[in-house]
């Protein structure tokens, strides 16, 4: 009971005046349920999310409410206890990307994607994470990296990629206006992106590095809901950046890097502030309409149907909704088509948060990959781009685990394979 205890006593720290008033403001409506892929996916009541922060709005009530205390005392609602703790886990990690669209549908403007984060960090403190997304935190913490990208590993893979494309990549260049961070995802799985990247920032003229200290950008701890961990992970990013001077930092292919990155750290740390925090996606958007990379207009127009997914930490939250399409609608404005519904009310891939590192929530995560299949089905399409790596990785995934005859790739090389020399 003592995990369980530690649990509960960081739930209620959580629990301030504005957590309160969202509790409160809650109906029980249940119209966040039908926003959620899971819920939409198996028709599972306790998928909803106002069903996921239940043990949040349970620990509120008991601690700070007459009534809660009331029905505690009468038996009307039982405490919280190991159990309920461990049942909750499984709802919150293997069943929530954390994409906060129930937050866009709710009538009452409840943030539900911060409240979901709250309940993961009582989670986190009672010791009831998933053990192999807790390995992964582990081993970020031990090695730098959740997929064991040491600094041998990065050393060999970053001298591969540049000899294997030709490509020029600065490391550790001080005085560096821009500061690319990749994540481990992209430099392990998808080597092609750092090379895409470094040919686009390369042409562009731009006066960027990559960091040796700063070598990872994903963020298990975020995942874990474990403040400790997520500004350890982060201020290694933020000391990179300022020990070579540079003025930004630009987050490559990964979403919930993203949203830690320029949403919380400058929350938690304030030497965040200190730089522009900018998705290579808005890069991109900068470099095409300024006519600093070119592009061969209709480049992918013979090559069938393609389509473009949404990733909710770039497209629904970081803004980056225009860009891409405007460079789609360059390379393939025949062959482009848009999935519905797409933009701000676009259906999670179902494997961010940290989803796709738990084993035992494949059946759930490719359930709701069901979702994407119907919608690229719908319009045709046999390539799908995206702008998030770990997004990829579950596309990449599932296409194989489902047999689908799909190519899956990423914006920023449609952009390096279309740029005009």
């Amino acid at each position: 009971m003592v995990a369980t205890e530690q649990g509960l006593q960081t739930l209620v720290h959580e629990t301030g005046g504005w957590v309160a008033s969202q509790l409160e403001a809650c109906t029980r409506c249940g119209m966040c349920a039908e926003a959620c892929h899971f819920y939409q996916a198996t028709g599972n009541p306790e998928y909803a999310p106002v069903w996921k922060v239940e043990v949040l709005r349970r620990a509120y009530e008991q601690r700070f409410t007459p009534v809660g205390r009331f029905k505690s005392l009468i038996g009307l609602e039982k405490k919280i206890t190991d159990q309920d703790l461990e049942h909750w886990s499984k709802l919150n990690y293997y069943a929530c990307t954390v994409c906060n669209k129930c937050a866009l549908v709710c009538p009452m403007g409840i943030d539900l994607g911060s409240l979901l984060h709250g309940v993961r960090a009582g989670l986190s403190a009672a010791g009831v994470v998933p053990d192999e997304l807790m390995a992964a935190v582990n081993k970020q913490v031990e090695e730098g990296s959740p997929l064991g990208m040491t600094d041998e590993v990065w050393d060999s893979r970053l001298e591969w990629v540049a000899d294997e494309w030709e490509e020029d990549i600065p490391r550790d260049v001080k005085g560096a206006d821009t500061l690319v961070v990749f994540s481990s995802i992209e430099v392990m799985k998808f080597p092609t992106n750092i090379a895409a990247i470094a040919k686009i920032l390369n042409a562009a003229g731009e006066k960027w590095t990559v960091s040796s200290k700063a070598r990872e950008v994903v963020n298990f701890g975020f995942y874990e809901g474990s403040e400790e961990h997520t500004k350890l992970f982060l201020s290694r990013i933020l000391e990179g950046a300022r020990d070579l001077g540079v003025k930004r930092i630009v987050v490559t292919e990964c979403g919930h890097a993203y949203d830690a990155l320029r949403w919380h750290a400058a929350n938690w740390l304030p030497e965040a502030n200190d730089f522009e925090i900018i998705h290579i996606t808005g890069v991109l958007g900068e470099l095409v309409s300024s006519g600093r990379i070119q592009l061969k207009p209709g480049f992918f127009d013979d090559k069938g149907t393609l389509t473009f997914h949404d990733a909710c930490k770039i497209q629904r939250k970081g803004g980056h909704i225009q860009e891409p399409r405007d460079i789609l609608n360059i390379l393939a404005p025949n062959a482009f088509k848009e999935m519905t519904p797409n933009r701000e009310e676009a259906i999670c891939c179902g494997g961010g948060g940290g989803v796709i590192a738990i084993k035992d929530a494949d059946p759930i995560r490719y359930a709701a990959f069901e979702l994407k299949i119907d919608q690229v089905n719908k319009v045709g399409a046999k390539t799908v781009t995206m702008t998030c790596s770990n997004c990829r990785l579950q596309f990449t995934n599932s296409v194989e685990h489902f047999g689908l005859d799909w190519k899956i790739t990423s914006l920023v090389q449609m952009v390096a394979d279309a740029m005009i020399d």
